[in-house]
């Protein structure tokens, strides 16, 4: 099962308000078993010195880190193995943390087992020598009050009715924390309280705005991906939103384009089709046509079979060219002596005789960045659809300027323009309305011209008529 990100900063933050409650309950079974351990220790030491002789107490004691003491009837310490100072200590991991401590000025001050049991008050009167008098061993586990030892201690009656105690103090850093665990207990509840309101706002601010972003994406393209509050936020979820509705706007207008595509395909081979299928049945429904019916029949399916192939190579053709130019490098180029080159390929051709080509590239324009060879077909389309133009002045301009960011390429011709009626139809596919007298194009240039600037993050556009021009095409290239 999928865990949502809330649950995930949920359990997170969970994981840390539990922390410290995790790290008392170690502290305090970690006590439990050091005071187990002690316990076990000294009744095992109490019998090995029940069956020794009081002179061999003092090496016992020695050899097993532990104070040993006969207490008499009275109370009174009637022996001592004087050993009080080996019976203190660290454990190994203590010891190690409390050496790496000291590099820095850190350690704990160690507290003397004489000062620790002193403390105590008198020894014939604690607990567990009372217990040991009736004849029950007992042993206890006590915290010093300076809060830095841990004093185990556990006595037993001998035959002879004295008790033998047996003590030990070991310094357990850890043990501080149970000192002070009432206090953790509080920050406990305090962190708790914060770190549910931390939870939800970071669910408020940081996991809503992707439940909005996964429902905008369902939703789409019904509606847009990315509502206007998350689109202006400056911060990273606001890059991924107008990044994700930049993507979706781009995907849809690629749907777009594959369903005009299909669209205009189909109605551009509707009418060769026809054409095929009618000369198909005439040819069926004559019987014994003449050679010249046969001739005209032929040229007829001919020509409607050229206008196919001219169509779908042609549309072949554009629909690779989107492709390759999604993944072209980009070349740097110096606009004005690239243009002139351009445009020199058609002064020098001879069937464009007696035509000017005028190129004026403002000094501000400098480089830009294109593919160059499309960005170049992409003007030869636009210079080739004014030359189809009839114009008493032979004459094509290309003029170049920057604007506010980008550079704008317009196109003129000096023909009679654009009609009306045919201005809202220039880019659509397979549209051609070239003047009586000129061969029929593909109806391709201009959607190409269109293609090759939306590669380019840029747009097309046929300008306004003025006078003193025919049709006037511009090009913005943005920066960038």
């Amino acid at each position: 099962m999928r865990r949502s990100a809330r649950a995930t900063i949920l359990a997170l933050t969970a994981a840390v308000v539990l922390l410290p409650f995790l790290l008392l309950t170690v502290a305090w079974l970690y006590e439990r078993l050091l005071v187990a351990g002690d316990l076990a220790l000294f009744e095992q030491v109490a019998e090995e010195a029940a069956a020794q002789a009081p002179g061999a107490w003092p090496a016992l004691a020695r050899a097993r880190g532990l104070w040993l003491r006969q207490l008499g009837p009275d109370g009174e310490v009637a022996f001592d193995s004087r050993t009080s100072a080996q019976a203190q200590g660290f454990s190994a991991p203590g010891a190690a943390f409390e050496a790496l401590l000291s590099l820095f000025g850190a350690a704990t001050r160690v507290e003397p087992l004489l000062a620790l049991d002193a403390a105590l008050g008198p020894p014939g009167q604690r607990e567990e020598v009372v217990q040991a008098r009736e004849g029950v061993a007992a042993g206890l586990g006590r915290t010093s009050e300076g809060g830095l030892s841990l004093v185990v201690s556990w006595a037993r009656r001998l035959p002879d009715g004295s008790v033998l105690l047996l003590e030990r103090a070991n310094h357990r850093g850890v043990r501080q924390l149970l000192l002070v665990r009432n206090q953790l207990l509080k920050l406990l509840a305090t962190q708790l309280a914060v770190a549910l309101l931390l939870a939800l706002v970071l669910g408020q601010r940081f996991v809503r705005p992707l439940e909005r972003l996964a429902a905008g994406a369902r939703g789409f393209p019904s509606r847009a991906i990315a509502d206007p509050p998350l689109l202006s936020r400056p911060d990273e979820f606001g890059q991924v939103a107008r990044a994700f509705n930049e993507l979706a706007s781009s995907l849809e207008a690629r749907r777009a384009q594959t369903v005009q595509l299909a669209g205009d395909l189909a109605h551009e081979l509707k009418n060769p089709l026809a054409t095929i299928e009618a000369a198909s049945e005439l040819m069926a429904s004559t019987r014994d046509p003449t050679p010249e019916k046969r001739a005209q029949l032929h040229a007829t399916i001919h020509q409607a079979v050229g206008r196919l192939q001219r169509t779908t190579e042609a549309l072949v053709g554009e629909v690779r060219l989107e492709t390759s130019l999604a993944e072209a490098p980009r070349d740097e180029v110096a606009l004005g002596p690239w243009l002139e080159a351009l445009l020199d390929t058609y002064r020098t051709d001879p069937q464009h005789a007696g035509w000017r080509f005028e190129a004026a590239v403002a000094k501000e324009v400098g480089t830009v960045r294109v593919v160059a060879e499309a960005w170049a077909r992409l003007l030869r389309n636009l210079v080739d659809n004014a030359l189809a133009q009839p114009s008493a002045e032979r004459r094509v301009r290309v003029e170049a300027r920057r604007l506010d960011g980008g550079v704008a390429f317009d196109v003129i011709d000096f023909g009679p323009g654009v009609s009306p009626g045919n201005r809202d139809k220039v880019f659509r596919r397979f549209f051609s309305a070239r003047p009586e007298g000129v061969p029929p194009g593909t109806g391709l240039g201009l959607s190409v011209v269109q293609s090759v600037a939306l590669a380019h993050r840029g747009t097309v556009e046929l300008l306004p008529d003025a006078p003193g021009r025919g049709a006037a095409f511009r090009v913005v290239l943005p920066d960038g």
